[in-house]
């Protein structure tokens, strides 16, 4: 758990160094697929909350460079990809994704 806190606290440190419209928030799948391989049973909830969080304070926080309504559209995409992945990860991890009852 400690390496997906580093990488996502490097990955949101990057976030904010790099101006508006560069995908350098593309990176926060990389904690979000090492949450999958965690052994706690919240790390991918966890990752995801903490994820949002720091997108907001990453565009809040970043240099002016694309176009501010791009670049929220851009994270608003983005959001909703992220968490779908999110939830698609945790429901696999469950096992209750893809299972049917032959019953």
């Amino acid at each position: 758990m400690i390496i997906i806190a580093l990488v996502l606290i490097g990955v949101y440190l990057m976030d904010t160094m790099t101006p508006l419209g560069e995908p350098v928030w593309l990176l926060y799948f990389i904690p979000l697929i090492l949450s999958y391989w965690s052994s706690r049973y919240y790390a991918i909830p966890t990752v995801c909350i903490v994820t949002l969080i720091f997108l907001i304070g990453g565009f809040l926080v970043s240099p002016q460079g694309l176009a501010v309504n791009l670049a929220i559209v851009n994270r608003f995409t983005f959001f909703l990809v992220f968490i779908s992945a999110a939830v698609f990860l945790w429901l696999k991890r469950r096992g209750t994704f893809g299972e049917r009852n032959l019953d």
